[in-house]
């Protein structure tokens, strides 16, 4: 657990922190987890070419949900627990939906499924996400925004995308096509040179041939 210190606590006359990327993120899990259910469906289960792409798609996602619940639950929610107490009975409720969904996780990631089951926990997926997103987004990020320093959650942020790896272009395509046009320069405006620099070069088509392939 992260202990606070005089950088975490936002004081008064500072900027808030900057919360684009992770409210993208919470776009691209609310919009990709039923797509990728669709796209299931829609393919022959004998398919294996065609399944391919699907199946490391759904991966690369799966492990970027629990990534970023496990860097909540490990950094956010106990900087907010010693911020702002009276938020402890919502954290909780979001702790406790990590956990209802690091199930659904784990049966996706068994290798044991058949197409149509992966299309139902995905489905299921979407659902324990959208509510979980609402609560989260209504309770706990404003308290991010009023309570949180920008410097404590930039560095968070800089934790979390150095910790991604090999799924860190993918993921930072994915984000970039998920983002509207503000968002998306935004983005590009405060992101690293060398990023920006590989994310035109490569990222962004990487993505783009990986999508066509699912989505079409």
């Amino acid at each position: 657990m992260t202990t606070t210190n005089q950088g975490t606590a936002r004081r008064p006359g500072q900027p808030a922190p900057d919360l684009v990327l992770f409210l993208v993120f919470h776009a691209g899990l609310r919009r990709d987890f039923k797509r990728l259910a669709d796209a299931y469906d829609r393919c022959d289960p004998g398919d294996a070419r065609r399944l391919a792409p699907i199946d490391e798609h759904t991966a690369l996602l799966l492990r970027a949900l629990h990534h970023h619940h496990t860097s909540e639950d490990e950094e956010i929610w106990p900087m907010l627990r010693t911020l702002a107490p009276e938020a402890g009975e919502v954290l909780d409720r979001l702790e406790a939906d990590h956990q209802d969904m690091d199930a659904v996780i784990e049966r996706l990631t068994s290798g044991r499924l058949t197409t149509r089951e992966k299309a139902d926990d995905l489905r299921r997926l979407h659902e324990l996400l959208s509510g979980h997103l609402d609560l989260e987004e209504a309770h706990a990020v404003p308290v991010i925004r009023e309570r949180v320093s920008a410097e404590w959650w930039e560095e968070v942020g800089e934790r979390v995308s150095k910790s991604q790896g090999r799924d860190l272009p993918m993921i930072a395509a994915w984000l970039m096509d998920v983002a509207g046009p503000a968002e998306r320069q935004h983005i590009l405006d405060t992101a690293p040179m060398i990023m920006r620099v590989l994310y035109r070069l490569s990222w962004r088509r990487a993505y783009e041939r990986r999508a066509a392939q699912i989505f079409g």
